[in-house]
């Protein structure tokens, strides 16, 4: 199999991790579609990262579908998402609010970075900077543990942690004063993990 995407995308290096904690075998190869738009649209129609090619030349495309297809193929006993039960949805739950939190926060990105200074739209930014204050204070307000589910670790703390990283990173005002103290001190947990170590988070 190969990995296609840079680990600056927290949606690839999501999943370059879980693929690395579940020890399925795989290459790389480090993409920016920003770079190379060209390519981007020849591995995914939409040209975005991550894009998992599989022995068979298939592809997959967008990370959840991905995970989902990496779970299946592991096996219950080694997933990283519960499988079944209110495990599973809180799991689902708070991955998809990591998910969400990140499009937001890229969309604030690029209001600033992709257009000119008199074309950037305030108001319609500070609605997307709330909205990636939402899903942070809904993450942070979960109960607390050395993970989001207690002592199991899953795939939500992935997320999440990727998603703190990425922020701190690329919209650091978001995460600035200490605010989420639960959600860094579970970041600095797991960017402690080999699997992280072993996809560090690129400079821009």
């Amino acid at each position: 199999m190969k990995l296609i995407g840079r680990n600056l995308s927290p949606y690839t290096r999501r999943v370059a991790i879980a693929m690395t904690l579940l020890d399925v075998p795989h290459e790389r190869e480090y993409l920016s579609v920003t770079a190379d738009p060209a390519r981007g649209l020849q591995v995914n129609p939409v040209g975005r990262v991550p894009v998992l090619e599989l022995d068979d030349g298939d592809r997959l495309i967008e990370s959840g579908a991905i995970l989902d297809y990496l779970m299946e193929l592991v096996g219950p006993a080694k997933s990283l998402v519960p499988p079944h039960g209110k495990a599973r949805r809180d799991c689902l739950r708070l991955m998809a609010i990591a998910s969400g939190v990140l499009d937001k926060a890229v969309a604030a990105i690029y209001e600033v970075r992709r257009r000119p200074a008199e074309k950037v739209h305030g108001p319609w930014r500070e609605h997307l900077l709330r909205q990636v204050e939402g899903g942070l204070s809904a993450l942070n307000d979960q109960p607390q543990g050395p993970w989001l589910q207690g002592e199991h670790f899953s795939m939500a703390d992935i997320s999440v942690a990727v998603t703190m990283s990425f922020l701190h990173v690329m919209l650091k005002e978001s995460v600035a004063d200490g605010r989420y103290g639960h959600l860094e001190g579970l970041r600095d947990r797991a960017e402690a993990l080999p699997a992280f170590r072993a996809h560090p988070l690129e400079n821009p």
